[in-house]
């Protein structure tokens, strides 16, 4: 009877610390997974309104400022990225977005140069770019070339979305210690 008391203590101490490892390691990757990053917004555009009818302006541009640490940014690139392009997304201009620029000197007049019906780019062309840019912008800060980042500093990345998708960047214009 003392052996099988004894087996029975050992195997509830046993349950009991292999409970406390199990909460100790989630509650430390809850911890590591939680991440931080400021997304300020401006965009402009312009619409002229004639006869009854509005029109999209030539040019349109919308700016994201996007400020967080180094390990916000590598934590949180998937929801910055759709939770951005969700956001462009919803833009009254986006169906207005086209390849490259089609107004030259030897065209004057700005008319659709490349021969197409329709010379807008697709929403998942504009997604695509908008993933692709802000990759770049995030790579960068993920592993910096010539700058020392020390733990806890705040970056920024800025993009510039227009009516033109060749035209799309993110980049960093400044590290800075906040």
């Amino acid at each position: 009877m003392k052996n099988q008391f004894k087996i029975t203590l050992l195997v509830g101490v046993v349950a009991v610390l292999c409970g406390s490892m199990f909460s100790l390691t989630s509650s430390t990757a809850n911890a590591q997974s939680s991440y931080s990053l400021k997304v300020a917004k401006n965009a402009q555009d312009d619409f002229t309104v004639t006869n009854g009818a509005s029109f999209t302006g030539s040019s349109f541009d919308t700016t994201y400022i996007i400020t967080g640490t180094q390990a916000d940014f590598i934590k949180g690139r998937d929801t910055l990225i759709s939770s951005v392009t969700e956001d462009f997304s919803k833009s009254p201009t986006i169906g207005y977005v086209k390849m490259e620029n089609t107004f030259n000197a030897a065209n004057q007049s700005g008319t659709n140069m490349t021969g197409l019906a329709n010379p807008f780019v697709s929403q998942d062309q504009i997604n695509e770019k908008i993933k692709s840019v802000l990759n770049y912008a995030i790579d960068k800060i993920e592993k910096p070339e010539g700058i020392q980042i020390r733990i806890g500093d705040s970056h920024e990345i800025k993009c510039q979305f227009g009516n033109i998708l060749n035209d799309y960047w993110c980049d960093i214009p400044t590290f800075q210690i906040k």
